[in-house]
């Protein structure tokens, strides 16, 4: 089974004719246990060749900030990590147009961030009275001013960031710190496409007029990578606690 996306010529192609690529079932490649590693995954980026993928796992604190940040080196053939004691000098290049907020080349072709701080109420709690849950009066298991009280302390105040491009949102970060990259991946400029993480979970790609293609074989996806020649689309997806599946998907054109 293959995947087909359309991508129509644009400012940001090489050439003013349409292609099409075709994303192949992603392979999965191994199995990464971050129980094992410590942390979670944070960063995946490929080397220049495309034989190497950087994995770098990290702490989070109270926060939600990303602290004790540590690094892997892996064979994009087997996916084994093995650590190293600092990034490699490919990573910081690939990294830099991988997550940028305009696509490769652009400056117009952009993600749109927005910064907001919502309230939210816990409804599943056992304690919560008709109140928390959406009531208007005094129940039998509890008055008014003791329901109102016990949805008061439910409520939370979160603050989100939120990323969208061409109405469509590519990231969300809930009471975490936003982390580019983690939910997108740009591809090399001459492709003019984006990889991320749609709404469902799933792996999504879309080209600049907006048209876009969900690749159905996944779920729970982070880290979308293209290879820097555009014919890999590396990802993560959450397997279980601490594991994670390294996947590997190819694109032809």
């Amino acid at each position: 089974m293959v995947l087909t996306l359309l991508i129509v010529a644009s400012g940001l192609l090489q050439t003013p004719s349409a292609k099409t690529l075709t994303v192949e079932v992603p392979a999965r490649v191994a199995e990464i246990d971050t129980g094992r590693l410590k942390g979670e995954p944070t960063e995946l980026a490929w080397s220049d060749d495309g034989t190497k993928l950087f994995l770098q796992t990290s702490d989070r604190d109270g926060r939600g900030m990303v602290t004790n940040p540590r690094y892997f080196v892996m064979s994009a053939a087997d996916g084994k990590p093995e650590p190293v004691s600092a990034k490699p000098e490919w990573e910081s290049g690939y990294w830099t147009w991988k997550s940028n907020k305009y696509a490769p080349g652009s400056k117009t072709w952009g993600i749109d961030i927005k910064e907001d701080q919502r309230m939210a109420t816990a409804t599943a709690s056992p304690m919560g009275g008709s109140l928390a849950k959406g009531g208007t009066s005094a129940s039998a298991t509890g008055s008014t001013v003791e329901e109102a009280t016990t949805q008061a302390s439910q409520t939370q105040h979160l603050h989100v960031f939120t990323l969208t491009l061409k109405g469509e949102t590519v990231g969300e970060f809930i009471n975490q710190q936003f982390l580019p990259g983690y939910t997108f991946g740009w591809s090399p400029e001459r492709l003019g496409m984006i990889a991320y993480t749609n709404q469902s979970g799933h792996l999504a790609l879309m080209d600049q007029q907006g048209q876009r293609q969900q690749i159905d074989a996944t779920k729970n996806v982070l880290l979308p990578a293209w290879s820097a020649d555009g014919t890999k689309i590396a990802f993560l997806q959450r397997a279980g606690k601490n594991k994670y599946d390294l996947f590997i998907a190819n694109v032809r054109q």
